[in-house]
């Protein structure tokens, strides 16, 4: 240790910054020699180089760079040039550090997040944090000493965090205390503590998220809430596709007998392929688990998503349908079914009835917002392309008028509900 912090003890100049395109340039044999060391920035985009810049922040001390100054023979225009290069990235780690925060806070509640498919958590957060990353490193790059000594220019490149004097835990001679700096030094010990110290706080942040990631996809019950709410709120964005352009077949007969052959336990499957795709995929996938769950319960594709949390019911449902004519359901005589050769209409009281029995749609917990409601005219669609009796069914606008009548009246789903399970035998036998 005593060797390395002798070797730093030199005149000193400003570093220069020097691009990549620099450095290719003086690595070539052709040439000469040179006498400046080159500190390398770089940091591996992983967990590792994560861990290896909060280390160094965590190690940081106003003693550094008071030491920094002395050993390195900082000048007064090297003071302000740096203390400008620390506010710049002051303010870029501000704003970064907020996005992080509002992006982590949804981020492991997310199943599959855009250009997961392409980098794993560690590298997707020093992407997002990238300048913050880069001006770090740059401040911990204008700590280092210049070297005077002629050395191949191939083994010039040297990591920064290894001989910044920030870094350091041994100080040269004695200090008289802050006091006796001039007010620039002093600002720049206020700017460098306050870049440091907000710079661990978002590092943590992203060592907490990769923390809570591997947490995550340990815990098969929270993974699997995780992947059905992922798909919940999938869905929904693809009924509104439905609602303008029909229902749209996104899985191929030959793609589903493929992946039910080829299907892996769940608990395996969740674990692997969580935040390892984009929402794109998610879309497939989430479309793909409602359909074959439907399936296994001999239900249709508009079925399947119909009742994709409870496809047992869905078939009790489905099953009731071919036998609405016998349930004696109220009817109305009118022209149109006379017209058409059918018996009469469907009462669109007694449809708001079977709506809400369907169980395509629930309340709230607290009991004051109808959950899944748009599934309602889903269903009622569905019901009216799979009847084959001898009734016409009222239009969706006047089942709508009867259902706005209840909800004003503060009539309850269940209520609703058992007033079309009156209809159904007591034995229970529906199909």
């Amino acid at each position: 240790m005593r060797e390395r912090r002798d070797s730093c003890n030199f005149v000193a100049e400003d570093i220069r910054s020097l691009s990549f395109q620099t450095i290719s340039l003086i690595s070539n044999p052709l040439i000469p020699r040179i006498t400046l060391m080159l500190y390398s920035t770089i940091v591996t985009r992983d967990e590792t180089g994560l861990n290896q810049i909060y280390e160094a922040a965590r190690e940081f001390e106003e003693e550094n760079v008071l030491e920094a100054l002395v050993t390195c023979k900082f000048n007064m225009k090297k003071v302000e040039q740096t203390l400008n290069l620390v506010r710049m990235y002051q303010y870029r780690l501000n704003n970064e550090s907020m996005d992080l925060v509002e992006f982590s806070e949804y981020f492991i509640q997310q199943y599959a997040t855009d250009n997961n498919n392409c980098f794993r958590v560690a590298e997707k957060l020093i992407r997002r944090i990238g300048t913050t990353i880069t001006g770090s490193m740059k401040i911990f790059r204008k700590f280092c000493p210049r070297v005077h000594r002629r050395l191949d220019a191939r083994g010039n490149v040297v990591p920064a965090l290894d001989y910044s004097r920030l870094t350091f835990r041994q100080f040269q001679g004695q200090f008289f205390g802050v006091e006796v700096y001039a007010d620039l030094v002093k600002t720049l010990l206020h700017e460098l503590t306050s870049f440091f110290y907000h710079l661990v706080t978002t590092l943590k942040v992203c060592k907490d998220m990769i923390h809570q990631e591997e947490e995550v996809r340990g815990d098969f019950s929270r993974l699997k809430e995780i992947y059905e709410s992922s798909c919940d709120e999938v869905m929904k964005s693809l009924r509104d596709v439905f609602d303008t352009y029909g229902q749209v077949k996104l899985v191929s007969d030959e793609e589903l007998a493929a992946r039910r052959r080829n299907a892996r336990p769940l608990q395996e499957r969740l674990a692997k392929d969580y935040h390892a795709h984009d929402r794109l995929w998610m879309k497939h996938e989430a479309y793909f688990h409602r359909l074959a769950s439907g399936l296994q319960y001999g239900l249709d594709e508009k079925a399947s998503l119909l009742w994709k949390n409870n496809p047992e019911w869905g078939r009790t449902v489905c099953s009731l349908i071919p036998k609405l004519d016998g349930l004696g359901i109220p009817f109305k005589r009118s022209k149109k079914a006379k017209d058409e050769g059918k018996a009469g209409t469907f009462d669109a009281r007694e449809m708001v009835y079977l709506v809400k029995w369907s169980g395509v749609s629930r309340m709230s917990d607290d009991g004051k917002k109808v959950i899944d409601e748009a599934n309602e005219k889903q269903f009622y669609l569905y019901l009216q392309e799979q009847y084959r009796g001898n009734y016409l069914f009222p239009s969706w606008q006047a089942v709508c008028r009867e259902r706005r009548f209840f909800y004003k009246q503060n009539v309850s789903m269940e209520w609703m509900a058992q007033q079309f399970a009156k209809h159904i035998p007591h034995d229970g036998e529906v199909a």
